[in-house]
């Protein structure tokens, strides 16, 4: 049986895959447990019944979000028009990485950054390719924490300042980095161990120069030029400054 096409730029109606089109990657997969001897049975029938709709579900959530969000870049950015994509090589292949990397996850937090990376890179907004596949590996790699922190690295002070209703000369009184992770983080609260291992992170991949949370705070500049344009990169383009 011939499959359809998965259509992004189609009308909603027809933008889909038809529910009951088996899947060519399901049916490969099938095809090699079912060779396995004796367990090849019972890995066959948790494929068939478990994981092939969940997969099968999540491609196509990914698919409606990305088109949701291409539908809005064309009516908020003139002369954009989401039908010229398939001729732009370089969103085609972030396009790739990104569905692989989206099947894998399951926060919506994650997804959004996918969808808003992929959607900066339709408007021209995104890092040259070899940047491009590194920040969305940071993706896939990182946690929704690695990103918080990583943003309270960059605009932790102000933040203070603006929602927390610090005086600017009351920054010092916090110490460390770390108590001010606490204060922006909540939920980070009594999890030391990986505020560390998430900042150890940041630093080896070159997002951040801080050493950890024992550093003084604040302590100028602890996020790279690198890590400001990966936080660039998974923002609305609606709402990037």
């Amino acid at each position: 049986m011939v499959e359809n096409p998965i259509n992004l730029f189609a009308s909603r109606s027809d933008r889909y895959p038809e529910s009951d089109e088996a899947d060519s990657l399901q049916r490969l997969a099938r095809a090699g447990i079912a060779a396995i001897p004796i367990v090849g049975g019972s890995l066959n029938e948790l494929l068939s019944t478990v994981l092939a709709p969940a997969v099968s579900r999540r491609r196509d959530e990914w698919f409606k979000e990305l088109a949701d969000g291409l539908d809005q870049l064309e009516s908020k950015v003139k002369g954009f028009r989401p039908e010229d994509l398939a001729k732009n090589e370089q969103f085609v292949s972030a396009t790739i990485q990104a569905t692989r990397i989206a099947l894998g996850i399951h926060q919506n937090e994650k997804r959004a950054m996918l969808r808003n990376a992929l959607l900066n890179v339709a408007v021209g907004n995104g890092p040259d390719e070899e940047l491009q596949q590194v920040y969305l590996n940071a993706i896939e790699a990182f946690t929704p924490s690695h990103v918080r922190v990583l943003k309270a690295l960059w605009r932790g002070d102000n933040e203070l300042i603006e929602k927390h209703g610090r005086k600017p000369y009351e920054l010092g009184n916090i110490g460390t980095l770390g108590n001010a992770i606490r204060i922006l983080i909540p939920e980070l609260q009594g999890r030391d161990g990986l505020v560390q291992c998430i900042m150890t992170d940041l630093r080896n991949r070159g997002f951040s120069t801080a050493s950890g949370p024992d550093a003084a705070f604040p302590s100028g500049k602890m996020i790279t030029n690198v890590g400001i344009e990966f936080l660039q990169f998974i923002m609305d383009p609606a709402t990037r400054k």
